[in-house]
């Protein structure tokens, strides 16, 4: 089974080639769907991470297939984990893969919640041009609440900080406002972002009671509106649209 592979369903909103190099994230973030789209127990998946099993030498083996075959998308890391949980310190599997991904010409785009983590390659990303994004997912300006949802994730500050520090050493980043917990909070990160981030990604809140209480059509045309007000450049996820009645 490859490293590299093709995304399915909703997953394909955001990229439609992926990686996944580590299995589990210790992070720890309570609404992650992860654990249970790789079957296995939340404790373990957050307790426990591990390298896959010969992830470098197979994910080089895909880079050398896309490139011959003239691949241009970028390859996202990643969906199921995080690339810069703090496993990621030590074992490095992510800059390695970065190195590989520039090799052979390829493309990459980073989502992590990993802050100053992920600034150890921005100079590898920085050397790749246009073949590069840089992207953080940002939920809370609560810190109180980043902490009891997100535990091990790097506060949202630092991740915002990472971002504007990408985006002036010339990385074209994005920001994924998905999970939507509380739509004010979300509204006020796009404010605190605008001017170094290039693209938004803005989806909802699924499998947890607390999108229930939200009126998603409000927050959609809200976000909608802020977001064309500085005219900035931004994808409502398919979810979000229907709720909007705009599909």
């Amino acid at each position: 089974m490859p490293i590299i592979y093709e995304t399915r369903g909703k997953a394909r909103e955001y990229s439609e080639l992926a990686a996944n190099l580590y299995a589990g994230c210790g992070h720890g973030c309570t609404y992650c769907y992860a654990p249970s789209a790789t079957f296995k127990q939340r404790d373990v998946f957050y307790n426990d991470p591990k390298c896959r099993k010969n992830v470098l030498r197979e994910f080089e083996k895909d880079c050398v297939k896309l490139q011959r075959a003239g691949e241009t998308r970028p390859i996202l890391l990643s969906f199921t984990t995080d690339p810069y949980q703090p496993l990621d310190v030590t074992e490095k599997l992510t800059r390695h893969a970065i190195h590989c991904l520039d090799a052979h010409n390829l493309s990459v785009s980073i989502l992590t919640k990993g802050g100053k983590r992920s600034e150890r390659d921005f100079g590898l990303l920085m050397n790749m041009k246009d073949r590069a994004w840089y992207g953080a997912t940002l939920v809370f300006t609560d810190e109180a609440m980043r902490q009891e949802i997100e535990p091990n994730a790097a506060p949202t500050a630092e991740r915002i900080e990472s971002l504007e520090l990408a985006h002036s050493m010339g990385i074209s980043t994005y920001v994924s406002m998905e999970p939507v917990w509380d739509p004010k909070q979300t509204l006020t990160m796009i404010e605190q972002t605008i001017g170094f981030v290039d693209f938004y990604k803005v989806g909802k809140l699924n499998y947890s009671p607390v999108a229930k209480t939200i009126d998603w059509k409000e927050f959609g045309f809200a976000a909608k509106e802020l977001l064309e007000s500085y005219n900035a450049k931004y994808y409502l996820k398919n979810d979000l649209r229907k709720c909007m009645g705009i599909e």
